[in-house]
């Protein structure tokens, strides 16, 4: 383990393995700027493990991300915990079919009711059960507290600073989510 700067927010004070990766790209390609190595690969190996992680404690609970995206997006739509079928497609950027499968997953499992809408027979109305929004509640509080744990070793500036810069990078790929309403 890289030790750590002498303040808070001082980068490690050793080398690490995408260090000597860039360092030896600068040794083979002088002609080439390769100072984007630090970065994206950081980010690409930061993911790998939080992905990981995430994966690894989704299951401890008896769970996994399909269906929690599933249940998240609907307790994140407030009262009555409703969205069609259409809006998670789109808010998920999952195929119709891809979506179709997971929601009869969940129906089958009781934690979500699907609908036919009264005025739009093409419309389907999806909406959390009682057993669902135990389960993302349950599932939400242990994985935000795990997640939390996992950024201890940034300060609060820090991670505010890295919130602000990571949204900032994200924006040059994703457009912001417009308001419902």
């Amino acid at each position: 383990m890289p030790e750590s700067g002498d303040q808070a927010g001082d980068p490690p004070a050793t080398e690490d393995r995408i260090d000597r990766v860039e360092k030896a790209w600068n040794r083979e390609r002088p002609d080439l700027d390769v100072s984007s190595v630090g970065i994206i690969s950081r980010l690409w190996r930061v993911s790998r493990h939080l992905e990981n992680e995430r994966k690894a404690r989704l299951a401890e609970l008896g769970t996994d991300r399909v269906t929690i995206d599933v249940l998240a997006m609907l307790r994140r739509s407030g009262s009555p915990y409703r969205r069609t079928a259409g809006e998670l497609t789109h808010t998920s950027l999952i195929t119709p079919g891809g979506v179709s499968q997971r929601l009869d997953k969940l129906e089958k499992a009781g934690l979500i009711t699907r609908e036919i809408h009264a005025d739009d027979r093409r419309r389907i109305d999806v909406q959390l059960t009682e057993s669902g929004m135990k389960l993302i509640d349950d599932v939400l509080a242990d994985l935000m507290a795990h997640e939390t744990s996992l950024l201890d070793a940034l300060s609060g500036e820090d991670q505010a600073q890295l919130r602000r810069i990571l949204k900032t990078f994200l924006a040059r790929f994703e457009d912001p989510e417009p308001p419902r309403g």
